[in-house]
């Protein structure tokens, strides 16, 4: 295993410790993440059947309509969010989802965006990372 450390751009500042949850396709928590479990139930994700609870959450980019950020909310409600979230492109459902979490819940959910899906390619779900969205950085080992 080596050193991997990656930049983006901290949309929702805050600093996050844990294991990583990666998918390589499109993401939402709309119909996608059972909020009473924190369970992928998406049927075309990659990631179907994992739990985000507490989870680094990587994926290239969001889809599905804004409903997605009140389901994000729901998770965060009932105690099944991740962690934090890490994108390629900017996720506006993530995005919204963990700032209201900080204002209706005072839960921290940062948010990093910009993070090349390549540049991760050899981190797999399981892995210990850390990520400072204030400072724009992700780190584990590959």
């Amino acid at each position: 295993m080596k050193p991997w450390l990656e930049r983006g751009k901290g949309l929702v500042v805050g600093s996050a410790q844990g294991e990583a949850l990666v998918s390589r396709r499109a993401f939402t928590f709309a119909h996608g993440v059972d909020p009473s479990t924190g369970v992928v139930t998406d049927v075309r994700s990659d990631v179907r059947g994992k739990n985000v609870k507490g989870k680094i959450l990587f994926y290239p980019y969001g889809k599905g309509s804004t409903t997605a950020s009140a389901w994000f909310l729901e998770t965060v409600r009932l105690g099944n969010n991740p962690a934090a979230v890490v994108t390629e492109v900017v996720d506006l459902s993530a995005v919204i989802g963990s700032v209201m979490a900080r204002v209706v819940y005072g839960k921290q959910i940062p948010v990093l965006a910009g993070v090349p899906c390549s540049a991760y390619l050899g981190l797999k779900s399981g892995a210990e990372v850390s990520l400072d969205a204030g400072r724009g950085v992700v780190r584990g080992e590959v």
